[in-house]
């Protein structure tokens, strides 16, 4: 009796055992090929679920016992891998070659940026909504005062139910995307100080840590001519409400889990500094709880041109760009175009597995015709 006792607990512990070891958390690091972590890699499963964002330093806690994933950036080439495979968990991504000329000065009163962007709404990691576009802005020097208009032009494909609600809300998460003054700039002024209570410190040759009095919430990074800025939004903003004695918003952030982080990359000039007209590309992360479920939204942003006009030159690119949307159909591109636009910018491409998930939320009419 006493063995048979002794062979079930033994047996009971076994199976703690192996059910703790079944279900213990895969951790990865995301890392460029100087080793250094890539903060907000989007890490997804085969099937374009969204698995998590990586943090600060690159890491993602659990891959949810995702065999297969996919690794995204908006500044380094997709990669998918295999988990088992990888060496102490690391996911190491290749730079894209992504870049355009340097603006010529000439005297014209509007800096023009033309931008491309993909908008990613998921509900409960799944994939909602995927909208791209052609973005024509301008910052005019004279008025310090910029505008932005959006064109159905590449507006690929959507969800089919409330269209107009993701339209709006891809539009305003695009706009406010949009870097007409560098975060860098804000910290060397001490705007950001004032508002968020951030400021920088010396973290090593040519990168900084951004920090508040509680913790680090980014970094900024001086390589390969770029300056490139990572900010945890969500927990500065969280700080400043606590300061600035906001109870009511701080408690609707903290009861929706709301959190934001962003990266933008600038270029850096001959004196080491940027400027307005030197905006290369953006990574924007939103997360919150809503009706439906947990919303996460992402919005990738790259530069694909740039230049000095008149405000009639701007207004006739503005009619070349709503041109080409009038022969497709239902006024939108179809996503093959989409991505021979990407090849012709050097953007990199959405991975296999995103592309599933968009196929997935599309009719084939529209992606097709």
């Amino acid at each position: 009796m006493m063995k048979k006792m002794f062979l079930c607990v033994w047996l009971a512990v076994i199976l703690v055992i192996c059910g703790t070891m079944s279900v213990q958390a895969q951790k990865i690091q995301v890392v460029d090929k100087e080793g250094q972590g890539i903060a907000l890699a989007s890490v997804m499963d085969g099937n374009g679920v969204l698995i998590g964002m990586t943090d600060l330093n690159g890491v993602l806690a659990d891959v949810k016992g995702a065999a297969n994933i996919a690794v995204t950036h908006v500044a380094y080439k997709a990669k998918s891998v295999n988990v088992g495979s990888l060496t102490d968990g690391r996911v190491t991504m290749e730079d894209n070659d992504f870049g355009i000329d340097e603006v010529v000065v000439m005297p014209k009163p509007l800096i023009y940026t033309e931008l491309y962007y993909r908008f990613y709404a998921y509900v409960d990691d799944s994939l909602r909504t995927f909208i791209a576009g052609i973005v024509p802005y301008n910052y005019n020097l004279q008025k310090k005062k910029r505008t932005v208009k959006f064109s159905d032009y590449a507006c690929a494909v959507f969800n089919l139910k409330d269209v107009s609600w993701w339209k709006v809300r891809s539009e305003r998460m695009v706009l406010g995307g949009v870097r007409t003054t560098p975060g860098e700039q804000s910290l060397v002024d001490g705007a950001w100080k004032k508002s968020y209570f951030i400021e920088k410190e010396a973290d090593g040759v040519n990168r900084w840590k951004i920090f508040n009095p509680r913790e680090t919430v980014g970094t900024l990074v001086h390589a390969n001519g770029l300056s490139t800025i990572t900010i945890d939004g969500g927990k500065a903003q969280m700080y400043a409400n606590e300061r600035k004695g906001e109870k009511k918003l701080l408690k609707k952030r903290q009861e929706v889990n709301y959190t934001f982080q962003y990266v933008e990359v600038f270029r850096l000039n001959d004196d080491g500094e940027v400027g307005r007209d030197d905006y290369v590309m953006s990574l924007n992360h939103w997360e919150r709880d809503g009706k439906k479920g947990h919303e996460t939204y992402i919005v990738e942003a790259w530069v694909t041109d740039r230049g000095y006009m008149t405000d009639d030159e701007f207004k006739q690119k503005r009619k070349d760009i709503d041109a080409l949307s009038s022969t497709q159909a239902y006024n939108h591109m179809p996503l093959e175009e989409l991505e021979a636009y990407e090849r012709q910018h050097n953007i990199p491409a959405i991975s296999d597995e995103v592309r599933k998930a968009v196929s997935l939320i599309t009719r084939d009419r529209w992606i097709n015709k």
